[in-house]
């Protein structure tokens, strides 16, 4: 798998939601720009580390973190975004001294990597189709449908049918589709 290599570069408040906001991730040389919504919860965690607030350092992550360099390399770990399933971005977070391999929510991923510095990467072709120019000066951002959870998803239905938006209708009804088991979709043919 060919990757290219990512970093955190701001978090925005989604106006008008309960506390979510979109991390925007950048490859290496801002060209290209990978929108995520992460949650309140979230939010509030990576702010408090981009101010550098002294109580960081006695909140349970970067505790776990501390005790974690005394088993492993932390060094030795890297994290890989390499899909998407059901509007979640799958990835893994390797330890590269005994190759073990497990799977970790993506906001989660960014707080590790802004926090220990682990290397955050995602496959270079999910980075062409998720990824938009990266543009620092832009007051919009959008998101892939793709990576909008379903029950999120549903309720922009609604609204689209409400405000007579057809076309976006269509768009979330198609995206709707593709993520219903493939059994559900014979029986409605």
């Amino acid at each position: 798998m060919v990757r290219t290599r990512l970093r955190y570069h701001r978090l925005a408040e989604i106006v008008g939601t309960d506390g979510l906001a979109i991390l925007t991730l950048t490859d290496e040389n801002d060209r290209r720009a990978l929108n995520v919504v992460c949650d309140q919860s979230m939010r509030h965690q990576l702010q408090m580390r981009a101010e550098q607030h002294d109580l960081c350092n006695l909140l349970l992550p970067e505790v776990m973190l501390m005790m974690l360099n005394d088993y492993v390399d932390v060094k030795k770990l890297e994290l890989t975004i390499f899909g998407i399933h059901e509007g979640q971005y799958l990835v893994s977070l390797l330890n590269q001294d005994n190759y073990s391999i497990h799977q970790i929510r993506l906001s989660d991923a960014v707080l590790l990597h802004v926090m220990a510095h682990v290397p955050l990467y995602i496959d270079e072709k999910l980075m062409e189709s998720q990824s938009i120019p990266f543009d620092s000066e832009q007051t919009r951002i959008s998101i892939p449908i793709n990576t909008i959870d379903t029950e999120k998803l549903k309720a922009e239905l609604d609204k689209a049918v409400e405000d007579e938006d057809y076309r976006l209708a269509s768009y979330i009804k198609e995206e709707l589709s593709k993520r219903k088991p493939k059994d559900e979709n014979a029986e409605q043919a």
